[in-house]
């Protein structure tokens, strides 16, 4: 690097003083005073620059940011030099800027103004039109795993400052990571420009007005992304400082001239954890001197792992927040049922004079807080004779280990619905929990499980054919699978075996950790509306899928803290100390029975053909191991 030559050649004037500026993670910037005026120099990363498709992406960057300088965005665009926005001088590439008085603004210095300004610019930057740019749109399907623990076996690993934190932390990694990738891919459905780096570093304020820069990573890309993780930067979250209210700011002045709705925003959430893992990885290899030699670009390197592997951990935990403020901003014009929680309220002396709150949990049903009650009223025609199906629950099962039942209407008199009061139940799920407990704890936790369970399991009720019950499930969907394979037709007989003997009682029917409430060392069961009279064992078919897919039943809050392998010695802990589950023959290949059940069900909504190998998986193993 040398500037002053890089100056003199290109008759930029005599260098002055050369100031190093601050912000950048990849490349360098100085603020170059000459003879002739001032500049902003970018240097630019040797490593990068030896990429097959750096030069081009810098010239399809500076295109756009004239692009949005010709709209009247206020942007910095690099000073073309004889005809080139990028200079390569002496193996080195610089972009060379004017020089820009103003300042980047710190998280205490940021206002909700401010965010509003930037909600407004990145509508603007999102809406204009680049079609005589001639780019062209890379759709990208996104299933990159890394190999996460031969870092940790590279020769330097033990000297880096972060080797305690990634140890606890990398073996969750992929699995998380190959979700975030399916929700990515399922997200990147529109695209439009995108700066792609509009966080504080890259925009100077002068006199309170917003000069982007840095458009070096400026691309066709997904907005709704590019509009979360701005609001993301904007709101504080980088700095483990994240403001609500400024996040919504983004947002609210956003959507005034473009719409954010119609888009699965989990999806784009949980999506835009791939960056993040793409940085991690860069910046591992980048400290352990796997892709550089440069003590500066090491040091660097090494302080973005720790950050990042930091940064990670929180997003994962936020990722259930940011859901419902989006879900908030965007619900207006959801169908209110407030008139008729108010009639419940003002017709009900337990409830009269309580204030209320709408909770945004349940996907059946409308679900009210009242102070110490919750109010379910079924709004769905569809989901009434469930709903039924669990007030006679609560009529017939008394206990202290489900909530108390107050009130249960479903004469429709009051208002069109059925509804229930119920006690309200404080405390955090097992999802919520799970994640952070030792090994012992959790079978602490499993035994209460079994326990709770063992009243329920033990009732005398009504038996039939459960045989015929199961092979009709599995004719129905093989029926609406289109499925052809006579193996199939082996698993059906296969059932008259395994189903012949069956240990009844009466089962939650639901049971998964999402409607298990831990509260002060006691476990309380809720949502009982698929309870029946079934063998006990068809209780655990969902727990047993947890060694394969266990966010599948969590919710927004916990689906990403939720990985397979902390699910792994769930069901051998029920089976260990559950006596009459124990008993029960074929128990493995009933469960083999009902995993194949659920296979065949996501089989039918996604039609992923990898999902229906596995079943017929499941089913050879079984035809072989007869």
């Amino acid at each position: 690097m040398n500037i002053e030559d890089f100056c003199t050649k290109y008759q930029l004037g005599t260098v002055i003083d050369i100031e190093k500026l601050s912000g950048g993670l990849m490349h360098r910037m100085f603020k170059v005073k000459t003879t002739t005026a001032t500049y902003a120099i970018k240097v630019l990363n040797s490593e990068v620059m030896n990429r097959e498709e750096a030069y081009n992406n810098f010239i399809v960057s500076e295109k756009i940011s004239n692009l949005a300088n010709e709209n009247n965005i206020p942007v910095s665009s690099a000073i073309s030099i004889e005809g080139n926005y990028l200079t390569e001088f002496d193996n080195t590439y610089y972009m060379v800027f004017d020089y820009i008085e103003g300042k980047t603004l710190s998280d205490e210095e940021i206002t909700v103004e401010h965010c509003k300004k930037i909600g407004t610019v990145l509508a603007r930057i999102h809406n204009l039109d680049y079609k005589k740019l001639n780019l062209t749109e890379e759709k990208i399907e996104y299933k990159r795993l890394y190999d996460w623990e031969g870092y940790a076996l590279e020769v330097n690993f033990n000297k880096m400052s972060y080797k305690e934190e990634y140890l606890k932390n990398y073996k969750k990694y992929n699995s998380i990571l190959k979700r975030v990738n399916e929700r990515l891919n399922d997200a990147n459905t529109v695209s439009t420009i995108c700066h792609r780096d509009m966080d504080p570093k890259n925009v100077m304020w002068n006199q309170d007005n917003p000069i982007i820069i840095d458009w070096e990573s400026a691309t066709l890309a997904n907005p709704y992304q590019e509009l979360l993780e701005t609001a993301l930067s904007w709101s504080g979250f980088l700095t483990n400082n994240f403001n609500e209210e400024k996040f919504k700011a983004v947002f609210l002045e956003y959507q005034k001239l473009r719409s954010i709705k119609n888009i699965d925003w989990y999806d784009v959430i949980c999506g835009n954890l791939v960056g993040r893992f793409e940085w991690l990885k860069y910046n591992l290899e980048r400290s352990l001197g796997i892709i550089t030699n440069e003590e500066e670009e090491k040091f660097l390197g090494e302080k973005e792992v720790s950050k990042t592997i930091e940064e990670i951990s929180r997003y994962l935990e936020l990722i259930g927040t940011m859901d419902d403020i989006i879900d908030g901003l965007i619900r207006t014009e959801e169908q209110s049922f407030d008139k008729e929680i108010e009639k419940i309220i003002e017709n009900t002396p337990l409830l009269k004079g309580k204030n209320y709150n709408k909770i945004t949990a349940g996907f059946t049903n409308t679900i009210y807080q009242v102070e110490d009650y919750i109010v379910r009223i079924c709004t769905k025609k569809e989901n009434e004779k469930r709903f039924e199906n669990e007030i006679e629950f609560y009529k017939n099962n008394k206990s202290s280990n489900i909530p108390k039942l107050y009130i249960a209407d479903k004469t429709k008199e009051l208002i069109p619905y059925d509804y229930e009061v119920l006690e309200k139940i404080e405390g955090p799920t097992l999802y919520d929990i799970w994640y952070k407990l030792t090994e012992e704890e959790r079978k602490e936790i499993v035994l209460k499980l079994i326990s709770l369970l063992q009243p329920l399991h033990s009732k005398k009720v009504e038996e039939y054919d459960f045989n015929k019950f199961i092979k009709d499930k599995i004719r129905t969907l093989i029926k609406d699978c289109n499925i052809t394979d006579e193996l199939f037709d082996e698993l059906l007989l296969l059932c008259d075996i395994y189903f012949k003997e069956n240990k009844f009682g009466q089962i939650h029917g639901d049971l998964h950790f999402d409607n298990v409430i831990y509260q002060d060392g006691r476990l309380i069961l809720l949502d009982f509306e698929y309870s029946m009279a079934a063998p006990i064992d068809y209780d655990f078919r969902i727990l047993n899928r947890y060694k394969k897919v266990p966010w599948r039943w969590a919710s927004s809050k916990t689906d990403m803290l939720t990985i397979e392998e902390d699910y792994q010695y769930l069901m051998p802990i029920i089976i260990e100390n559950d006596e009459d589950l124990k008993e029960i023959e074929f128990l493995k290949e009933r469960f083999s029975v009902y995993d194949i059940i659920d296979l065949l069900q996501v089989y039918k909504n996604t039609h992923k053909e990898e999902i229906l190998e596995e079943s017929k998986k499941i089913v050879k193993e079984l035809k072989y191991n007869r």
